[in-house]
C-alpha cells in the first residue's frame, strides 16, 4: 500500500521481477481497507503508514488481527508513538525494492512457526 501511484507501480514491477506475487497496490485508505477485507490471502503486506495524509494505523491493526505480518514504510520519523506495531520492520522512504524484498524474506521467515528440534532417539 503506497499512496504515490507511480511509486506503487514501480515497486510492483520490481517486486514481481524479484519473484514476488503482488496483490494490489492500494493507493488510498479505502482501497487498502477493501483489499484487506476482501478475504484475499495475504502472506505479508507492505504498508505506507500515511496514505494521502491519513494514518493507516487501523489497517495495521486489521492486518495484525488477521495474523498478516507487515512492513511499515514511511517518510516520517514518528510512526507509532504508542508502540502498537513495534514488531513490524520499518523502512524509510525512498524504498529500494531489493531491500524491501530482503525485509519481506526476513519477515516471513520470522513469522513461520519454528519447529521444535527432534530429540535423538535412544536406540
Amino acid at each position: 500500500m503506497e499512496d504515490e501511484e507511480l511509486v506503487a507501480l514501480a515497486l510492483v514491477d520490481e517486486l514481481t521481477r524479484l519473484g514476488w506475487s503482488v496483490v494490489g497496490p492500494a493507493t488510498t485508505l479505502e482501497q487498502a481497507q477493501d483489499l484487506v477485507s476482501s478475504g484475499v490471502h495475504l502472506d505479508a503486506a507492505i504498508l505506507d503508514i500515511n496514505l494521502q495524509g491519513r494514518w493507516a494505523h487501523g489497517i495495521a491493526e486489521e492486518l495484525s488481527r488477521r495474523g498478516v505480518p507487515f512492513v511499515a514504510c514511511t517518510g516520517y520519523e514518528m510512526v507509532d508513538p504508542d508502540g502498537r506495531f513495534a514488531d513490524a520492520p520499518l523502512i524509510v522512504k525512498p524504498i529500494a525494492a531489493d531491500r524491501l524484498s530482503a525485509t519481506l524474506d526476513e519477515l516471513l521467515d520470522r513469522s513461520e512457526p519454528q519447529q521444535t528440534p527432534m530429540e535423538p532417539s535412544a536406540g
